[in-house]
Formats: structure tokens, sequence, C-alpha cells
């Protein structure tokens, strides 16, 4: 099982069915990596991340940071002509 926890990492839950099958047993959460998924929380129809059956890729809906610098626009720009 996969979850991502309050603090923002994705945590693996190992999942152990007993042979009767009526119960379940949950493993030592261990934590994976920091996602920047925007919170805990999911909604149903618009999930943040899915993984892969094998349970070995993540594709995630991240945020963007934004960028670290202000991009500058120069309009009506004449320089002088590049001599050969």
């Amino acid at each position: 099982m996969f979850y991502i926890a309050p603090d923002g990492r994705l945590i693996a839950v190992p999942i152990r069915f007993a042979p009767a099958a009526a119960t379940i047993e949950a493993g030592t959460p261990l934590p994976l990596f920091v996602t920047r998924v925007g919170g805990a929380v999911q909604v149903a129809h618009r999930p943040q991340y899915v993984v892969s059956r094998d349970g070995q890729r993540f594709l995630m809906n991240t945020l963007v940071e934004e960028p670290g610098a202000p991009i500058t626009l120069l309009v009506n720009w004449k320089g002088e002509p590049v001599q050969k």
C-alpha cells in the first residue's frame, strides 16, 4: 500500500493477507521519498499520483516551482551592427 504522509513523503506499507484471507497484516511503514504533489489529501476524481502494477514506478502530478528570477523583455531594441 502507498500513501502520502502529511509531511509530503510517499510511504510504502507492506501488506500480507492471512492464508484464510480473513485478516490482513500491515507491516512497518517505509518512507520512500519526498513528493511535491500539494498535500496528502486526494480527491477521488483527481488523483495526485498513480503506482505501476509492480510498485516500482510512480507518476506524480507535481507542483511547479516559481522561477528564481523574472524574465526581462526588451522592446524596440536596436543594437549596433556586427562587424565581420
